[in-house]
């Protein structure tokens, strides 16, 4: 499901960008990996970020949100497609004793 999610997004952004800037899904589907990145030229200048970076907690079945520069609120999304709680997404950029006093996941 993160595959199709992070390949869509992927898919989605690049219908509205010039030929020299593409988004690219990242999916290691063995490692529970997932990452959304933006990479090529924009006149002179080399774009490279990693928008989205997701993963699957083998252990937990947790998805932890690595990191998020963009304005979709992912978890919010995902509950819409897949009904996955927020106890299932750990905050990994926020610390344990920021984490605890939420509705997500610690770990």
């Amino acid at each position: 499901m993160l595959s199709d999610y992070i390949n869509n997004l992927s898919n989605e952004a690049n219908k509205t960008l010039s030929n020299n800037i593409k988004y690219q899904a990242i999916v290691d589907t063995q490692n529970n990996h997932f990452q959304l990145i933006i990479i090529g030229w924009e006149n002179d200048d080399f774009t490279y970020a990693v928008l989205i970076h997701l993963d699957i907690n083998a252990e937990t079945g947790n998805i932890w949100i690595q990191q998020n520069n963009t304005e979709i609120e992912i978890d919010a999304e995902l509950k819409k497609i897949a009904s996955i709680p927020k106890k299932h997404f750990v905050l990994s950029f926020r610390p344990d004793y920021v984490r605890e006093h939420s509705e997500y996941a610690i770990a």
